[in-house]
């Protein structure tokens, strides 16, 4: 049986060598599971799960993986940087596309979804983060 934390580790390694990974340490980042050093102010990428129904035979949940980038000041007045939040969604979208081919993981392009957002905690720090989320099934008796 795939428990979460094998989940995690087995796409960290799919990440790790992926065009999204070399460009998240291009700009002195890294790639995390679960959280990222509290103050960074780094591109770091973070991996994470949420679990759903579990059985014998199968595991459903959702996989969340977030680029963390900074907002532009122009004036006195921070903006997002819709460049870098349009390239970190173009390599986020062509990781989600090298997982559709992964046979220990049967990941679904339907409810897929790549975009920008701001939550309240990240908005004193004037950054934001690119995120993937994107369903998946697994079958407990591959290894």
């Amino acid at each position: 049986m795939k428990t979460a934390n094998i989940i995690k580790a087995d796409i960290k390694g799919l990440l790790d060598n992926s065009p999204l990974a070399h460009y998240v340490a291009h700009g002195g980042g890294a790639v995390y599971v679960d959280t990222r050093p509290t103050d960074s102010t780094k591109p770091d990428c973070v991996i994470s799960l949420l679990m759903g129904e579990t059985g014998q035979v199968s595991v459903k949940g959702l996989l969340l993986v977030k680029v963390f980038y900074a907002d532009k000041l122009l004036g006195d007045t921070w903006y997002e940087n819709m460049s870098m939040g349009d390239v970190l969604q173009e390599l986020l979208y062509g990781f989600s596309e090298s997982l559709m081919g992964n046979l220990k993981y049967n990941f679904s392009r339907y409810g897929r979804q790549v975009f920008s957002e701001q939550p309240k905690e990240l908005e004193a720090s004037h950054q934001r983060y690119a995120i993937l989320r994107m369903n998946f099934n697994i079958n407990n008796h591959l290894k």
